[in-house]
């Protein structure tokens, strides 16, 4: 496979991070209803929205904020892209990075009941896919040969 030959992997890397980190910046500062909650079989659920506002003030603070619509917007794309990883690999994300307080690398290692090289090997495999899902790889450029 050619195509995953030419991936980027610290700029990969460092991608997903942002992603990651937008999502929990996003999780900081979105109102509790208009966040996707984490169940316990580890999938997130959206919230409905109804598209419907009732009073004036409403209407002008759905208006006036832009954040909100970036915040669903990105929240259905990390959805779908979060949907294609296994169960086990939703776990790990949850657990290492989305969490309120995420838990530690060796945490998540004990509560899946797995080695920690087990563990650091299906995260890294977690956040490829997850990569791959939202679009995010980075390709390295081709280098010029100059005869």
């Amino acid at each position: 496979m050619e195509i995953l030959k030419s991936i980027d992997g610290k700029a990969t890397q460092k991608a997903i991070e942002k992603v990651l980190r937008q999502y929990r910046t996003y999780q900081l500062t979105t109102p509790e209803d208009l966040l996707p909650t984490i169940t316990p079989k580890y999938t997130l659920e959206m919230p409905s929205f109804g598209g419907t506002v009732n009073s004036k003030v409403e209407n002008a603070a759905v208006k006036n904020v832009e954040h909100y619509k970036q915040a669903e917007k990105f929240f259905e794309r990390f959805n779908r892209g979060f949907y294609k990883l296994t169960k086990k690999e939703r776990q790990i994300i949850i657990m290492a990075f989305l969490e309120e307080v995420p838990m530690f690398n060796y945490q998540v290692a004990n509560e899946l009941n797995v080695s920690e090289r087990t563990f650091y090997r299906m995260k890294a495999q977690a956040l490829y896919k997850l990569t791959l899902a939202l679009r995010v790889e980075v390709y390295q450029e081709d280098e010029v040969k100059s005869s």
